[in-house]
């Protein structure tokens, strides 16, 4: 892949998605005439947040797609806001809806927490054992034993594969 060039791109618009929690910048680049999407997740949003230290540390980040000269800052501030607002609004309507708060944690969760493009091979040992305390956490929050209440013997689920073909298993069909 190409190194970003900062100056062959135009920021077109913004848009917030709540699951999860992120901004998705569309931009124009003129020299291969296509539009892309560079999605920006939030993963320390909070009511208590500061919006001033997540914006920092989304320009950290993602300095080359939020250049100064092309993206004013009050405008990411304001979807940051847009997004803690909406957010927080639908967690809080899908816990009447459910009608207690969720104790498990959800694949956004662990994905809001943890990058699953951040490279392990860099970070010190502290830090490895850190996270894998944290995914040890999330795997005992989630895991169903024998004997809880959720727990089902064998479970067997059909998924959808969005119309598109998928032969690949259909000759074993006849060997069974």
């Amino acid at each position: 892949m190409a190194a970003f060039d900062e100056n062959d791109y135009i920021p077109k618009r913004f848009g917030i998605s709540c699951n999860p929690p992120q901004i998705v910048v569309e931009y124009f680049k003129p020299s291969k005439n296509k539009l892309y999407h560079h999605k920006i997740k939030i993963k320390n949003l909070t009511k208590e947040a500061k919006i001033s230290d997540i914006v920092d540390e989304i320009y950290k980040k993602h300095t080359l797609y939020l250049n100064n000269k092309k993206i004013n800052k009050v405008k990411i501030i304001q979807l940051i806001e847009k997004l803690r607002e909406k957010y927080f609004a639908q967690k809080e309507s899908n816990e009447k809806i459910n009608g207690e708060k969720k104790t498990k944690k959800t694949v956004n969760d662990y994905n809001r927490e943890f990058d699953p493009n951040e490279n392990l091979n860099l970070k010190t040992k502290e830090e490895i054992d850190k996270i894998k305390k944290k995914m040890d956490e999330y795997y005992e929050q989630n895991n169903i034993k024998v004997g809880d209440k959720d727990f089902q013997y064998d479970i067997r689920k059909e998924f959808d594969n969005n119309g598109l073909p998928a032969e690949w298993d259909d000759d074993d069909d006849d060997l069974i």
